[in-house]
C-alpha cells in the first residue's frame, strides 16, 4: 500500500515537473519615470497647487493585479515625484466618486477596510528588500518593511503625509526624508519604485508597473525611477527617550507596588546603508499579553513577539529560522531544572516570569553590492528566586538565571532574479557552569532567469557546551520549486539529526526526523463564473526517524479557497493519514512508539464581506479516528461590527473537544503509561477600537480561555508493537476522578489609550487585568467556571508611558547650523 502511494507521488511529481516546461514564459517589463529636483519644497497639506508640481512628469496607466489582472482600474490615478537635498516628495490624484470612497478611520499601521495609496521602494533593485509607505483617505499612515518571504508593519518611520477629499476623488501628498530610506552612495541613483492603489469597495488593487499575481515577488516587479542625482545620505541619528510609571494591585494579599522607569532607544545611521538600533534599560511592561493555553503535549508552545524592538527591522535575523526572539528576556534559564530538583517539602517562590533585559542592540543594512549584514546583541542580568522549606520555614536564595549574552550574526548576499546566499550564526554565552550554545546555518536559493524555477538548500550545525562535554547535531534540506505561474510546486527533503538543538536562541519542536515533502498548487487569478479567485493546494508528507530510520508518518492534505464576486470567501480542507503511524513524540522517547490510528480530517470556513457594517466568519474542523468513539471537533464563530467610521469590534468564540484521546501520563517501572482523556476547550475574545482621529485611539483586547482534561482509563504502551495494554496503574481517587485530571483558566484585559502627539512621539496609558487558575478538573459547566474565575485573585496594573522623538538634524537646524 505504501509503495503504491509513493509511486503515485513520484508520478505526480514528474507530471508537475514536465508540464511547465511547455508553458509560456513570464516576462517582467519595467515602466520608467524620469523625475526632477525642486528648489522649493511643496507644502504637505494634500492640496496639489504648489508650484513644485507644475509641469512634472506623470506616472499613470495603472493596471489591476486583482480581481482582474491587467485590466484598467475603475478609477484613474496620476502620480508625480520630485526630490531635493532632504527628501523625496510624492503627490497623487486618485479619481473616484466622493461618496463611494471608503474613508474609515483606523489606528496607524492598520489599513482596515479603507482605500489607500502606497509607494514601494526597492532602492538597491535586488527584488528582495524594500520599504513601503501608504496612506488612507483619512490620513492614516502605514509603513512596511518588505523581505524575501515577509512584509511587516512593525517598522515605524518618521515621515509626513496629508490627504484631501474633493469632488474628483481624493489627493495625497507625501514627504519621505532620506533618513527613512536606504540607498547606494552613488552620484546617479536608479531606484526600483512602484505606486499602488486599492479601491476597497471593489477589492481592486492596481499598480503603476503591473504586478502579475502569478509571478513570485512584489519587489521583483517594480518600475524604475531615474533622475535623482548628487544627493548625500544625511546623518541619521535619532533618540527616543521614555519615562514610565506603574502601579500594580494584587487582590490576593492586598499588596500594592509602584515603579518609575526611564530609558532610551537610539537609532544611528553608521553609513548610508547600515543602521544601529539600541534599547537602553528597555521597558516592555505595556506589551500585549500572551495567549496561554493548557498544553498536554510534549511540544513547546510558540508565542508571538509583541515587543516593538524585536519586531522592527529583524527580517534579516529571522531569515534562517534559527532566531526566536522570545528567548531573549524570556523565562529564567534554570527555573525548570531547579523546580524538578526540589525536595518534597520545598517550594520555589518569588520566581520572575521573565529575565531582566539590561540592553539590546542591532546593526543591519545592505551595501551597494547587495551584501546584507546583521549583528544582534543582548544582555540579561542575573535573576534570583527563593527556595522555601515548608516544614522548617527556612528560606534561601538561588540563582535562576545567570548573566547571559545573546549574539546573532548574519551575512546575506543577494543574487540576481530573487536569489540569495545567507550565512547565520547564533551564540548564547552564560556565566559560570551554565550551558553555552552556538548554531550556524547556511541557506541559499537560486532562481532561473525568468524567475519561474528555483532550487534551494540549507545546512546547519548546533553545538552545546556544558562543563563536561560538547554535544553537536546537524540538519540539512534541499528542494526544487516552481515559484511563479498559475501552477506551482515544491519537492523537498529535510533531515534533522537527533542531537540537533538550536533552542537556546531558536525554536524547533521536532528533531531526529527525515521529512519528504511534496506540494502542488493551482491558482486561478482571473474572475470566472461567480468567483474572483480560486486556489487549490495538495500536499504529501512522508516521515521517518533519523537515527534508526523507522517509519513515522504518511499524510495527504488538500485545501481550496474561493473568493466570490460578492466578496465573500469560502474554503474546504481535508486530510488523511491512511496508514497506522508510529508516534515517537507522545511516548517522550525514540526507543518506543505509540501505534497512532488511521484518521481522516475535514473542515471548511466561510467569511463574509468585511466592508459591510456586519460581517461573519465561521470555521469548523472534524477529525475522526479508526478507534472506538475517538474524534476531535472544533468550531469557531466570529461576528464583526462596525457601527460607524470610528468604532469597530470583533467577537470571537471557539470551542472544541478531543474525545477519547490517548496521551502520555508518566513513566513507571520501565513502562510508559498512557491515559484516555476527554479534553474540552473554550476561548472567547473581544478586540475593538475607537479611533478619535488618525493620531489618537482607544484599544481593547479581552480574552478568556478555559480548558479541562478528564481521564477515565489508563494503559501501558506495548514495547513490541506500540499497542495499548491493560495496566495496574492506580491513578484513580476514591471519588472516581484521577490524580491527572486538570483544568486551566485564564482571563486577560488590555485597555490602551494611545496618542501620537508629534511625529515619532507617543503617550500611552494602559490598564491590564490578569486572572489565572490551574488545578483539578471539576465536573462543572463552562459558565460556572467563568463565574468562579471572576471571584479569583487578580492582578490589576495601571501604567503611563511617554515616548519622545528627537532628531539630530532638527536640533542642528534649531541651533542655527546648516545641515
Amino acid at each position: 500500500m505504501l509503495k503504491a502511494h509513493l509511486r503515485l507521488g513520484l508520478l505526480s511529481f514528474l507530471v508537475i515537473l514536465l508540464t511547465p516546461l511547455f508553458a509560456q514564459k513570464n516576462q517582467i517589463v519595467s515602466t520608467a519615470l524620469q523625475i526632477n529636483s525642486t528648489e522649493i519644497a511643496p507644502n504637505i497639506d494634500g492640496v496639489l497647487d504648489d508650484e513644485a508640481w507644475i509641469n512634472q512628469p506623470i506616472a499613470s496607466g495603472f493596471l489591476q493585479t486583482n480581481p482582474k489582472p491587467k485590466k484598467k482600474p475603475s478609477g484613474e490615478t496620476e502620480v508625480k515625484m520630485i526630490y531635493d537635498d532632504q527628501a523625496v516628495y510624492i503627490s497623487a490624484r486618485l479619481y473616484d466618486h466622493p461618496d463611494s470612497i471608503y474613508n474609515f478611520l483606523t489606528e496607524r499601521d492598520d489599513v482596515g477596510n479603507a482605500d489607500f495609496f502606497t509607494v514601494v521602494f526597492n532602492n538597491y533593485q535586488d527584488g528582495i528588500n524594500g520599504d513601503g509607505f501608504s496612506v488612507t483617505p483619512s490620513g492614516v499612515q502605514i509603513d512596511t518593511k518588505y523581505s524575501a518571504d515577509d512584509e511587516s508593519v512593525a517598522w515605524d518611520a518618521v515621515w509626513e503625509s496629508a490627504t484631501q477629499l474633493d469632488d474628483s476623488g481624493w489627493t495625497v501628498e507625501m514627504r519621505i526624508p532620506y533618513s527613512a530610506l536606504r540607498f547606494p552612495e552613488v552620484e546617479k541613483q536608479q531606484w526600483g519604485v512602484n505606486f499602488g492603489r486599492e479601491i476597497r469597495r471593489n477589492r481592486e488593487r492596481s499598480w503603476w508597473n503591473f504586478v502579475n499575481p502569478a509571478i513570485d515577488g512584489l519587489l521583483t516587479q517594480t518600475g524604475v525611477i531615474n533622475g535623482i542625482e548628487n544627493i548625500e545620505p544625511p546623518v541619521r541619528l535619532s533618540f527616543f527617550p521614555y519615562a514610565s510609571a506603574y502601579v500594580e494591585h494584587n487582590s490576593d494579599d492586598g499588596s500594592v507596588s509602584e515603579s518609575i522607569n526611564g530609558g532610551m532607544d537610539v537609532k544611528y545611521g553608521i553609513t548610508d546603508a547600515f543602521t544601529l538600533d539600541m534599547t537602553l534599560i528597555p521597558d516592555f511592561g505595556q506589551v500585549r499579553f500572551d495567549n496561554q493555553i493548557l498544553n498536554l503535549s510534549v511540544f513547546e508552545v510558540e508565542f508571538n513577539e509583541n515587543r516593538q524592538f524585536f519586531t522592527e527591522g529583524v527580517e534579516l535575523f529571522n531569515k534562517a529560522g534559527i532566531f526566536y526572539s522570545r528567548r531573549v528576556g524570556g523565562r529564567p534559564y534554570s527555573t525548570p531544572r531547579i523546580s524538578s530538583g526540589l525536595n518534597k517539602s520545598e517550594i520555589l517562590t518569588d520566581v520572575p516570569a521573565q529575565s531582566r533585559l539590561l540592553n539590546a542592540s542591532k546593526v543591519s543594512g545592505r551595501n551597494a553590492n547587495g551584501l546584507g549584514v546583521g549583528v544582534f546583541n543582548a544582555v540579561e542580568s542575573r535573576v534570583s528566586a527563593t527556595i522555601q522549606d515548608t516544614l522548617t520555614g527556612v528560606k534561601k536564595k538561588v540563582e535562576v538565571n545567570p548573566l547571559t549574552n545573546y549574539n546573532v550574526l548574519v551575512f546575506d548576499q543577494v543574487l540576481r532574479k530573487n536569489s540569495f546566499v545567507t550565512l547565520t550564526n547564533t551564540n548564547v554565552a552564560r556565566e559560570g557552569d551554565a550551558e553555552d550554545a552556538n548554531v550556524t546555518k547556511l541557506d541559499f536559493q537560486l532562481a532561473n532567469k525568468a524567475n519561474e524555477y528555483a532550487i534551494s538548500a540549507a545546512a546547519g550545525m548546533s553545538n552545546l557546551f556544558s562543563k563536561s562535554e560538547v554535544s553537536s547535531g546537524y540538519t540539512w534540506e534541499a528542494g526544487l520549486q516552481k515559484i511563479s505561474g498559475n501552477f506551482k510546486f515544491e519537492l523537498s527533503q529535510e533531515n534533522i539529526s537527533d542531537d540537533y538543538d538550536p533552542n537556546d536562541l531558536g525554536f524547533l519542536n521536532i528533531n531526529n526526523v527525515k521529512n519528504t515533502y511534496l506540494f502542488a498548487q493551482y491558482a486561478i487569478f482571473e474572475p470566472f463564473s461567480i468567483f474572483n479567485f480560486a486556489r487549490h493546494n495538495f500536499e504529501i508528507d512522508y516521515q521517518r526517524s533519523f537515527r534508526k530510520n523507522q517509519f513515522m508518518n504518511f499524510a495527504l492534505r488538500y485545501s481550496t479557497v474561493y473568493s466570490l464576486q460578492s466578496f465573500h470567501a469560502i474554503g474546504f480542507n481535508t486530510a488523511a493519514e491512511p496508514i497506522e503511524t508510529n508516534d515517537f513524540f507522545e511516548t517522550r522517547t525514540f526507543e518506543q512508539s505509540y501505534n497512532f490510528p488511521t484518521n481522516f480530517t475535514y473542515g471548511g470556513f466561510f467569511s463574509s464581506d468585511y466592508s459591510r457594517p456586519f460581517a461573519l466568519d465561521l470555521r469548523t474542523t472534524q477529525r475522526v479516528f479508526d478507534e472506538q468513539n475517538r474524534y476531535n471537533a472544533y468550531y469557531e464563530v466570529s461576528p464583526r461590527f462596525r457601527p460607524n467610521d470610528k468604532f469597530f469590534f470583533v467577537l470571537e468564540h471557539n470551542w472544541g473537544t478531543r474525545n477519547n484521546e490517548n496521551g502520555f501520563v508518566k513513566n513507571m517501572n520501565d513502562s510508559i503509561i498512557f491515559g484516555r482523556r476527554n479534553v474540552k476547550e473554550h476561548e472567547t475574545a473581544i478586540t475593538g477600537n475607537y479611533i478619535f482621529n488618525n493620531r489618537m485611539a482607544l484599544n481593547l483586547t479581552l480574552r478568556h480561555y478555559w480548558s479541562a482534561a478528564v481521564y477515565d482509563r489508563f494503559n501501558r504502551v506495548d514495547p513490541a508493537d506500540g499497542e495499548l495494554l491493560p495496566t495496574g496503574y492506580a491513578g484513580f481517587k476514591e471519588d472516581g476522578t484521577t490524580i491527572h485530571d486538570i483544568s486551566f483558566n485564564a482571563f486577560n484585559i488590555d485597555l490602551a489609550y494611545n496618542w501620537r502627539f508629534a511625529p515619532g512621539s507617543e503617550i500611552s496609558v494602559v490598564w491590564k487585568n490578569i486572572i489565572s487558575e490551574q488545578g483539578e478538573a471539576l465536573n462543572r459547566d463552562y459558565l460556572q467556571e467563568v463565574e468562579d474565575l471572576l471571584d479569583s485573585p487578580q492582578l490589576n496594573n495601571f501604567s503611563i508611558k511617554i515616548l519622545y522623538f528627537i532628531d539630530y538634524l532638527d536640533l542642528k537646524r534649531k541651533g542655527g547650523e546648516k545641515v
